[in-house]
Protein backbone atom coordinates (compact mmCIF):
# COMPACT_ATOMS: atom_id res chain seq x y z
CA UNK A 1 0.00 0.00 0.00
CA UNK A 2 1.32 3.20 -1.11
CA UNK A 3 -0.36 6.83 -0.50
CA UNK A 4 1.59 9.83 -1.84
CA UNK A 5 1.87 13.24 -0.35
CA UNK A 6 3.94 16.38 -0.72
CA UNK A 7 7.12 16.00 0.95
CA UNK A 8 7.50 19.95 2.07
CA UNK A 9 5.58 21.52 4.55
CA UNK A 10 5.49 25.19 5.53
CA UNK A 11 2.11 26.14 7.57
CA UNK A 12 1.16 28.59 5.15
CA UNK A 13 1.23 26.20 2.51
CA UNK A 14 -2.11 24.82 3.54
CA UNK A 15 -3.81 28.03 4.29
CA UNK A 16 -5.81 28.11 1.36
CA UNK A 17 -7.31 24.93 1.98
CA UNK A 18 -10.99 24.32 3.60
CA UNK A 19 -10.73 22.98 6.97
CA UNK A 20 -12.05 19.60 6.80
CA UNK A 21 -13.28 20.19 11.14
CA UNK A 22 -16.12 22.62 11.75
CA UNK A 23 -15.78 24.57 14.88
CA UNK A 24 -16.38 22.16 17.48
CA UNK A 25 -15.25 21.70 21.34
CA UNK A 26 -16.80 18.22 21.48
CA UNK A 27 -14.40 14.81 21.62
CA UNK A 28 -14.92 11.44 21.37
CA UNK A 29 -15.38 9.22 24.48
CA UNK A 30 -16.35 11.65 27.28
CA UNK A 31 -13.48 13.39 26.99
CA UNK A 32 -11.61 15.05 28.54
CA UNK A 33 -13.77 13.26 31.28
CA UNK A 34 -14.93 9.82 30.40
CA UNK A 35 -16.47 7.90 32.59
CA UNK A 36 -15.66 4.56 34.21
CA UNK A 37 -16.95 2.45 31.34
CA UNK A 38 -15.70 5.16 28.45
CA UNK A 39 -12.26 4.69 30.21
CA UNK A 40 -12.35 1.40 30.13
CA UNK A 41 -13.12 0.88 26.13
CA UNK A 42 -10.34 3.52 25.37
CA UNK A 43 -8.11 1.71 26.98
CA UNK A 44 -9.11 -1.42 24.93
CA UNK A 45 -8.98 0.93 22.40
CA UNK A 46 -5.57 1.47 22.91
CA UNK A 47 -4.16 -1.79 23.51
CA UNK A 48 -2.77 -0.74 26.93
CA UNK A 49 -4.37 1.17 30.17
CA UNK A 50 -3.07 4.10 31.94
CA UNK A 51 -0.22 4.32 34.02
CA UNK A 52 -1.40 2.89 37.65
CA UNK A 53 1.98 3.92 39.32
CA UNK A 54 1.66 6.66 41.84
CA UNK A 55 2.56 9.99 40.55
CA UNK A 56 5.00 12.19 42.40
CA UNK A 57 3.70 14.10 45.60
CA UNK A 58 5.13 17.38 44.47
CA UNK A 59 6.01 18.92 40.91
CA UNK A 60 8.19 21.86 39.94
CA UNK A 61 6.76 24.91 38.13
CA UNK A 62 8.90 23.77 35.26
CA UNK A 63 6.81 19.98 35.54
CA UNK A 64 4.20 21.62 35.71
CA UNK A 65 4.35 23.89 32.65
CA UNK A 66 5.22 20.60 31.03
CA UNK A 67 2.04 18.99 31.85
CA UNK A 68 -0.01 21.86 30.62
CA UNK A 69 1.71 22.01 27.17
CA UNK A 70 1.35 18.06 26.86
CA UNK A 71 -2.37 18.24 28.31
CA UNK A 72 -2.61 21.07 25.38
CA UNK A 73 -1.21 19.63 22.48
CA UNK A 74 -2.86 15.99 23.03
CA UNK A 75 -6.30 17.49 23.37
CA UNK A 76 -6.15 19.41 20.28
CA UNK A 77 -4.40 15.48 18.54
CA UNK A 78 -7.47 13.62 20.04
CA UNK A 79 -9.92 16.21 18.13
CA UNK A 80 -7.55 16.00 15.00
CA UNK A 81 -7.88 12.02 14.73
CA UNK A 82 -11.53 11.59 15.77
CA UNK A 83 -12.64 14.07 12.58
CA UNK A 84 -10.40 11.98 10.54
CA UNK A 85 -11.63 8.78 11.41
CA UNK A 86 -15.17 10.24 11.41
CA UNK A 87 -14.37 11.61 7.88
CA UNK A 88 -13.59 8.17 6.55
CA UNK A 89 -16.16 6.49 8.27
CA UNK A 90 -18.65 8.24 6.69
CA UNK A 91 -16.86 8.38 3.13
CA UNK A 92 -16.52 11.97 2.78
CA UNK A 93 -15.18 13.07 -0.65
CA UNK A 94 -11.35 13.28 -0.65
CA UNK A 95 -11.22 10.49 2.08
CA UNK A 96 -12.90 7.78 0.00
CA UNK A 97 -10.69 4.32 -0.39
CA UNK A 98 -11.27 2.23 -3.45
CA UNK A 99 -9.81 -0.77 -1.93
CA UNK A 100 -11.45 -1.94 1.59
CA UNK A 101 -8.28 -3.68 2.55
CA UNK A 102 -7.18 -0.63 2.75
CA UNK A 103 -9.71 1.55 4.25
CA UNK A 104 -9.59 -1.09 6.80
CA UNK A 105 -5.86 -1.09 7.60
CA UNK A 106 -5.96 2.81 7.41
CA UNK A 107 -9.11 2.76 9.86
CA UNK A 108 -7.78 0.11 12.39
CA UNK A 109 -4.88 1.97 12.53
CA UNK A 110 -5.99 5.65 13.24
CA UNK A 111 -8.52 4.27 15.59
CA UNK A 112 -6.02 2.57 18.16
CA UNK A 113 -3.46 6.13 17.17
CA UNK A 114 -6.68 8.67 19.16
CA UNK A 115 -7.42 5.89 21.76
CA UNK A 116 -3.52 6.25 22.59
CA UNK A 117 -3.46 10.42 22.42
CA UNK A 118 -6.76 10.34 24.35
CA UNK A 119 -5.01 7.87 27.37
CA UNK A 120 -1.90 10.83 26.74
CA UNK A 121 -4.27 13.88 27.49
CA UNK A 122 -5.41 11.76 30.59
CA UNK A 123 -2.48 11.03 31.54
CA UNK A 124 -0.98 14.63 31.70
CA UNK A 125 -4.48 16.09 33.43
CA UNK A 126 -4.55 13.15 36.06
CA UNK A 127 -0.89 14.18 36.92
CA UNK A 128 -2.17 17.73 37.10
CA UNK A 129 -5.21 17.19 39.15
CA UNK A 130 -2.98 15.13 41.60
CA UNK A 131 -0.99 18.10 42.66
CA UNK A 132 -3.94 20.21 42.96
CA UNK A 133 -3.70 22.11 39.44
CA UNK A 134 -6.91 22.84 36.91
CA UNK A 135 -6.72 20.60 34.05
CA UNK A 136 -6.35 21.66 30.73
CA UNK A 137 -9.92 22.11 28.98
CA UNK A 138 -10.32 21.34 25.60
CA UNK A 139 -10.77 24.50 22.52
CA UNK A 140 -12.61 24.70 19.40
CA UNK A 141 -10.60 23.20 16.58
CA UNK A 142 -10.20 24.03 12.88
CA UNK A 143 -7.28 21.88 10.54
CA UNK A 144 -6.69 23.63 6.87
CA UNK A 145 -6.45 20.35 4.94
CA UNK A 146 -9.24 19.01 2.74
CA UNK A 147 -8.54 15.14 1.92
CA UNK A 148 -6.52 12.25 3.30
CA UNK A 149 -3.28 12.92 1.62
CA UNK A 150 -3.16 16.32 3.04
CA UNK A 151 -4.66 15.09 6.59
CA UNK A 152 -1.81 12.56 6.87
CA UNK A 153 1.04 15.47 5.60
CA UNK A 154 -0.27 17.52 8.55
CA UNK A 155 -0.43 14.60 11.12
CA UNK A 156 3.44 13.77 10.06
CA UNK A 157 4.16 17.52 10.86
CA UNK A 158 2.45 18.38 14.05
CA UNK A 159 4.37 14.55 15.17
CA UNK A 160 7.70 15.98 14.26
CA UNK A 161 7.25 18.83 16.32
CA UNK A 162 5.73 16.73 19.33
CA UNK A 163 8.90 14.43 18.89
CA UNK A 164 10.99 17.36 19.28
CA UNK A 165 9.09 19.08 21.91
CA UNK A 166 9.35 15.64 23.80
CA UNK A 167 12.86 16.04 24.30
CA UNK A 168 12.39 19.75 25.49
CA UNK A 169 9.97 18.11 28.27
CA UNK A 170 12.29 15.78 29.24
CA UNK A 171 15.21 18.20 29.67
CA UNK A 172 12.68 20.27 31.93
CA UNK A 173 11.83 17.82 33.78
CA UNK A 174 15.49 17.05 34.92
CA UNK A 175 16.01 20.77 35.57
CA UNK A 176 12.80 20.21 38.03
CA UNK A 177 14.01 17.42 39.50
CA UNK A 178 11.22 15.83 38.31
CA UNK A 179 12.91 12.71 37.68
CA UNK A 180 10.04 10.34 38.34
CA UNK A 181 7.97 12.18 35.43
CA UNK A 182 10.83 11.13 32.69
CA UNK A 183 10.53 7.79 31.99
CA UNK A 184 6.42 8.07 30.95
CA UNK A 185 7.63 10.66 28.70
CA UNK A 186 10.32 8.71 27.35
CA UNK A 187 7.80 5.69 26.47
CA UNK A 188 5.50 8.24 24.87
CA UNK A 189 8.83 9.10 22.48
CA UNK A 190 8.63 5.75 21.57
CA UNK A 191 5.22 5.54 21.07
CA UNK A 192 5.01 8.72 18.83
CA UNK A 193 8.11 7.72 16.58
CA UNK A 194 6.39 4.28 15.89
CA UNK A 195 3.03 6.26 14.74
CA UNK A 196 5.32 9.17 12.91
CA UNK A 197 7.30 5.60 10.58
CA UNK A 198 3.38 4.46 9.52
CA UNK A 199 2.86 8.13 8.65
CA UNK A 200 5.98 7.90 6.77
CA UNK A 201 5.01 4.84 4.74
CA UNK A 202 1.90 6.22 4.02
CA UNK A 203 4.19 8.97 2.31
CA UNK A 204 6.24 6.62 0.25
CA UNK A 205 9.20 7.59 2.48
CA UNK A 206 11.55 5.40 4.68
CA UNK A 207 9.73 4.81 8.00
CA UNK A 208 12.82 6.62 10.01
CA UNK A 209 13.32 10.16 9.04
CA UNK A 210 16.32 11.36 10.75
CA UNK A 211 19.77 9.42 13.15
CA UNK A 212 18.68 12.55 15.71
CA UNK A 213 15.52 13.65 15.24
CA UNK A 214 15.20 17.76 15.46
CA UNK A 215 14.70 19.33 18.64
CA UNK A 216 12.28 21.78 19.78
CA UNK A 217 11.44 24.16 22.53
CA UNK A 218 7.96 24.76 24.40
CA UNK A 219 6.97 28.06 23.40
CA UNK A 220 7.56 27.22 19.47
CA UNK A 221 5.10 24.88 20.10
CA UNK A 222 3.01 26.15 21.93
CA UNK A 223 2.47 28.88 19.09
CA UNK A 224 2.24 25.98 16.47
CA UNK A 225 -0.69 24.80 17.74
CA UNK A 226 -2.66 27.99 18.30
CA UNK A 227 -3.12 27.83 14.52
CA UNK A 228 -5.26 25.00 14.68
CA UNK A 229 -7.56 26.73 17.50
CA UNK A 230 -10.44 29.16 16.75
CA UNK A 231 -9.70 32.51 19.01
CA UNK A 232 -11.00 32.91 22.24
CA UNK A 233 -12.31 29.74 22.61
CA UNK A 234 -9.80 27.49 25.01
CA UNK A 235 -11.47 27.86 28.58
CA UNK A 236 -7.92 28.16 30.46
CA UNK A 237 -4.96 28.51 27.82
CA UNK A 238 -4.50 32.03 30.21
CA UNK A 239 -2.37 29.36 32.75
CA UNK A 240 -0.29 28.10 30.74
CA UNK A 241 3.06 30.10 31.70
CA UNK A 242 4.46 29.93 27.70
CA UNK A 243 5.04 32.85 24.60
CA UNK A 244 2.97 33.08 21.45
CA UNK A 245 4.93 34.52 19.11
CA UNK A 246 3.57 36.81 15.68
CA UNK A 247 2.82 34.67 12.71
CA UNK A 248 5.62 33.84 10.19
CA UNK A 249 4.26 32.65 6.57
CA UNK A 250 6.47 31.16 3.51
CA UNK A 251 5.78 32.16 0.36
CA UNK A 252 8.62 30.27 -1.24
CA UNK A 253 9.30 27.65 0.71
CA UNK A 254 12.43 25.61 0.65
CA UNK A 255 13.54 22.15 -1.36
CA UNK A 256 16.28 19.72 -0.89
CA UNK A 257 19.10 21.78 -2.21
CA UNK A 258 20.32 25.45 -1.32
CA UNK A 259 18.62 28.24 -2.44
CA UNK A 260 16.62 31.31 -1.07
CA UNK A 261 13.10 31.31 0.42
CA UNK A 262 10.92 34.04 0.70
CA UNK A 263 8.73 34.88 3.65
CA UNK A 264 6.50 37.51 5.35
CA UNK A 265 5.71 38.31 8.81
CA UNK A 266 4.11 41.37 10.89
CA UNK A 267 5.99 45.25 11.07
CA UNK A 268 6.49 47.37 14.10
CA UNK A 269 7.92 50.51 14.16
CA UNK A 270 10.50 49.60 16.23
CA UNK A 271 12.06 46.67 14.29
CA UNK A 272 15.39 47.85 12.18
CA UNK A 273 15.05 45.91 8.85
CA UNK A 274 18.69 45.88 9.03
CA UNK A 275 19.52 43.94 12.56
CA UNK A 276 17.11 40.42 11.56
CA UNK A 277 17.79 37.27 10.67
CA UNK A 278 16.09 33.74 9.92
CA UNK A 279 17.07 31.00 12.21
CA UNK A 280 17.05 27.45 11.75
CA UNK A 281 16.42 24.86 14.53
CA UNK A 282 17.61 21.32 12.75
CA UNK A 283 18.43 17.47 13.44
CA UNK A 284 20.37 17.91 17.02
CA UNK A 285 22.95 20.73 15.46
CA UNK A 286 23.62 24.18 16.76
CA UNK A 287 20.95 26.56 15.47
CA UNK A 288 21.97 28.36 12.14
CA UNK A 289 21.72 31.82 11.27
CA UNK A 290 21.23 33.81 7.87
CA UNK A 291 20.67 37.29 7.25
CA UNK A 292 17.45 38.11 6.33
CA UNK A 293 17.53 40.80 2.90
CA UNK A 294 14.02 42.76 3.29
CA UNK A 295 12.28 43.21 -0.37
CA UNK A 296 9.33 44.78 0.45
CA UNK A 297 7.99 47.12 3.62
CA UNK A 298 4.40 48.51 3.94
CA UNK A 299 1.14 48.39 5.70
CA UNK A 300 2.41 46.19 8.67
CA UNK A 301 4.40 43.54 6.66
CA UNK A 302 7.44 42.74 5.41
CA UNK A 303 8.16 40.70 3.07
CA UNK A 304 12.25 38.88 3.16
CA UNK A 305 14.36 36.66 1.48
CA UNK A 306 17.17 34.30 3.60
CA UNK A 307 19.46 31.48 2.26
CA UNK A 308 18.24 28.15 3.19
CA UNK A 309 21.85 26.31 3.21
CA UNK A 310 20.57 22.65 2.51
CA UNK A 311 23.89 21.41 1.01
CA UNK A 312 26.36 22.46 3.95
CA UNK A 313 24.32 21.07 6.66
CA UNK A 314 22.56 18.29 4.73
CA UNK A 315 19.38 20.21 6.49
CA UNK A 316 17.08 16.49 5.76
CA UNK A 317 13.71 16.47 8.16
CA UNK A 318 11.54 18.56 10.29
CA UNK A 319 13.37 22.11 10.43
CA UNK A 320 12.02 24.68 12.05
CA UNK A 321 12.57 28.58 11.49
CA UNK A 322 11.88 31.53 12.75
CA UNK A 323 12.47 35.21 13.20
CA UNK A 324 15.04 36.77 15.61
CA UNK A 325 16.26 40.04 16.67
CA UNK A 326 19.90 38.90 16.92
CA UNK A 327 22.32 37.19 15.12
CA UNK A 328 23.84 34.86 18.05
CA UNK A 329 25.51 32.51 18.31
CA UNK A 330 22.47 30.51 19.84
CA UNK A 331 23.54 27.26 21.83
CA UNK A 332 20.11 25.61 21.90
CA UNK A 333 16.49 25.97 20.78
CA UNK A 334 15.60 27.67 24.12
CA UNK A 335 18.21 30.50 23.23
CA UNK A 336 16.84 30.95 20.25
CA UNK A 337 13.01 31.06 21.53
CA UNK A 338 14.13 34.12 23.94
CA UNK A 339 15.43 36.00 20.42
CA UNK A 340 12.72 35.40 18.46
CA UNK A 341 9.83 37.72 16.47
CA UNK A 342 7.93 35.52 14.43
CA UNK A 343 7.50 32.07 13.79
CA UNK A 344 7.92 29.15 13.81
CA UNK A 345 7.89 28.34 9.89
CA UNK A 346 7.97 23.85 9.77
CA UNK A 347 9.54 22.58 6.72
CA UNK A 348 9.92 18.93 6.33
CA UNK A 349 12.45 17.75 3.70
CA UNK A 350 13.31 13.79 2.68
Amino acid sequence: MRFHTATLLGIAHLAIAAPFLNASRLLPDGMPNPSPSELEQIELNAHGTLPNSPPPKGISEFGITNLKLIAFNELFEVAFFHQLITNITEKVLGYRFSDEDDYNFVLDGLKVILAQEELHALDANNVLAHVGIEPIEPCYYTFPVQDFDSAILLATTFTDVVLGTLQDVVERFAMGDDFGLTRPIASVLGQEGEQQGWFRIMQGKVPSELPFLTTNDLNFAFTAIQRFIVPGTCPNIDTIPLRTFSPLNVIEGPTAETGNIKISFGDSDWINEDMLWLTYINQQNMPLVEPLQVIWRSNGSIIANALFPYDAYLMNGLTIAVVTASKGPFPDAYSVANATLAGPALFIIN
